[in-house]
């Protein structure tokens, strides 16, 4: 095979758990018969599997021991017992035959092997340079969902600090009474729990805004005397127009007549 190719032998991984391979193992000098028949499958490739010294002149077991260093007596028996186990075979001429060679071939040219060099360089340049990156990216992915978790507890915190919650009267009173306004807690909660807490279209979002703004529309006059203005809005649901689909209750306007009358 002397045509600028180059050869190997390609053992499977499960070779030394074949049954043959076992049994001869398990041999008195069968770890020697084992090694032996390696060398023999090395040997054979030149020749496609023929134990041949050249293409005229076969091997024979003197000339095997020679090149394999190995005991002749170790010689004779192995060549008897791999033919009865049929993983050699003797030729007509005296050669043997490696039966498995022929399976057991690669090849490839010097433009091959420079080839598979040259994709081997390459995974390795790839390898250095994922191993460059891979921390980088991984320090721009916990980045990213940092960011991404603290902007959605920002998000979350902002909804919870917009969301409205419905005072009580007494906490109505408590801030009448804080900041000096002339609001009826009372008339207040009653008529924004009537209409659902909406001021127009809008749910309320910050009911303290809206007592201040009640209490802007009540005048104190110089001589002492309380005149209360009613709010336009209320004016017109006193006279029965609809303001926003929230007309007020007949108790709501009751209380204020009340108020009107003293």
């Amino acid at each position: 095979m002397n045509d600028g190719r180059y050869y190997w032998l390609k053992l499977k991984r499960d070779f030394f758990k074949r049954h043959d391979i076992r049994i001869v193992e398990e041999m008195p000098n069968g770890k020697e018969y084992i090694l032996f028949y390696l060398k023999l499958l090395c040997e054979s490739v030149d020749h496609e599997g023929n134990l041949r010294f050249s293409d005229e002149v076969p091997y024979n077991e003197s000339m095997l021991s020679t090149i394999t260093n190995t005991n002749l007596d170790i010689v004779r028996s192995a060549v008897k017992l791999f033919t009865e186990l049929h993983m050699m075979e003797i030729l007509t001429d005296g050669t043997i035959f490696m039966r498995e060679v022929d399976g057991m071939i690669g090849s490839a040219t010097n433009n091959d092997n420079a080839l598979r060099q040259a994709r081997y360089r390459e995974r390795q340049k790839l390898s250095e340079n994922t191993a460059v990156t891979q921390p980088l990216l991984e320090r721009y992915e916990n980045v990213t969902n940092s960011n991404e978790s603290k902007s959605k507890r920002e998000s979350k915190s902002k909804s919870k600090n917009n969301t409205f919650v419905k005072p009580t009267i007494d906490e109505i009173q408590a801030f009448i009474k804080e900041n000096n306004l002339s609001v009826d807690a009372e008339y207040f909660f009653n008529y924004y729990e009537s209409n659902g807490w909406m001021v127009g279209r809008t749910h309320m979002k910050k009911w303290k805004s809206a007592v201040q703004t009640w209490s802007k529309r009540e005048t104190k006059p110089k001589n002492g005397n309380v005149t209360i203005q009613m709010p336009k809005f209320m004016e017109d649901q006193k006279n029965g127009v609809v303001i926003d689909d929230a007309p007020a209750s007949e108790e709501t306007l009751r209380k204020f007549n009340e108020r009107m009358k003293k």
